[in-house]
């Protein structure tokens, strides 16, 4: 690991908000980017600067952003950016607090641990706390949150565990570190956006930013409510997958129902984790409207590196996506959803 790579990586960050104000927060809407928003917004508070405005962001609202609407200075958590996207941000100051793919350009501001070599799966909610950690170390119940909600219990165990022994948390079995009030509180966030979408992204982040504890959070009715719905549902999906998910060897292709679309990642996610499915590869493929088929992949457990795989296909047939080894997204024509199967198989022909 390249220390001064590190330290500069950090510094750029640092300077970048010294520097400015009144920030616009683009944030991925699950769990980690919520979380990674929540703790970057009390550090920006520690350091007397100001949030403009946030946006909850998924990966294909890069090609509708109207930049006009938000202020100078963006701050981007948790949400990868490809080099031909930068062009969105020319007329701003840009700065990305990430930790999936390194863009390969000349960003003034920008941290991702693969820029220092630090190959560990480090959700963004913990390379915020960790960045930000002078000013709001009192959050680290928060920044656990995020990473378990994220899948990154098992490579920051240490993290986890410390933080769960400071604040009487009872560490279960799991190896994702998933089964415990932290895990808990992590679903419970992911659930408003599943219900709600941006607007219960932005309510879970208002939360948060208003919570004083791990406490607040697991007792917030809002929440409880929302995870209560979700959970119900869930189960409905569930028994659906296994009746009607297609096999291919070590490979499941799904096509979930548009009208759960909202559903989509906290499913395949659960799924991935259940010890049914857990090895194998499941590929959620979701029409949103009536062009587009969203995608969702999942390989929890499985030596494969999905965002490579996809970037081989998307050279043969037109789409996008991307992600971390074992958790990615995308997006394709309906027309295309056999087309990719079949490159998906041929490029996973090894697990056959």
């Amino acid at each position: 690991m390249d220390e001064i790579k590190k330290k500069e990586s950090i510094e750029s960050v640092r300077d970048f908000i010294s520097k400015n104000n009144d920030f616009t927060v683009f944030y991925h809407l699950d769990t980690d980017g919520i979380v990674s928003a929540a703790l970057l917004t009390a550090a920006l508070k520690k350091m007397n600067k100001g949030v403009y405005y946030y946006r909850p962001t998924n990966y294909e609202d890069y090609k509708n952003i109207d930049m006009q609407e938000y202020s100078k200075n963006i701050i981007v958590c948790d949400m990868q950016i490809r080099e031909d996207q930068l062009q969105l941000f020319k007329d701003k100051n840009l700065c990305i607090i990430d930790h999936h793919q390194i863009i390969n350009a000349d960003l003034p501001a920008y941290s991702n641990p693969k820029i220092w070599g630090d190959l560990t799966y480090t959700p963004c909610s913990l390379l915020v706390y960790r960045i930000f950690e002078q000013e709001i170390k009192e959050l680290d119940w928060a920044a656990a949150i995020g990473l378990v909600g994220d899948s990154g219990g098992k490579e920051n165990s240490d993290f986890v565990k410390k933080t769960a022994e400071k604040y009487g948390v009872k560490i279960g079995k799991d190896d994702f570190m998933y089964d415990n009030d932290f895990g808990k509180a992590a679903g419970m966030i992911g659930s408003m956006t599943t219900l709600y979408n941006r607007e219960g992204a932005d309510e879970a982040l208002g939360i948060i930013i208003n919570s004083n504890s791990i406490a607040d959070v697991l007792n917030n009715q809002k929440l409880v409510f929302a995870d209560k719905k979700v959970r119900e549902e869930l189960e409905k999906l569930k028994k659906d997958f296994r009746e009607n998910a297609q096999r291919l060897g070590r490979i499941y292709f799904y096509e979930l129902d548009q009208k759960k679309k909202r559903y989509s990642s906290t499913l395949v996610t659960e799924l991935s984790f259940d010890k049914e499915y857990y090895g194998n590869v499941l590929v959620f493929m979701t029409k949103i409207n009536g062009r587009t088929m969203r995608l969702n992949l999942r390989a929890n457990g499985v030596d494969i590196k999905l965002p490579a795989m996809l970037n081989n296909i998307f050279k043969k047939m037109k789409g996008e996506g991307g992600g971390h080894d074992k958790a990615s997204g995308g997006s394709i024509d309906y027309k295309d959803k056999e087309k990719f199967k079949n490159l998906f198989l041929e490029e996973a022909n090894n697990l056959k």
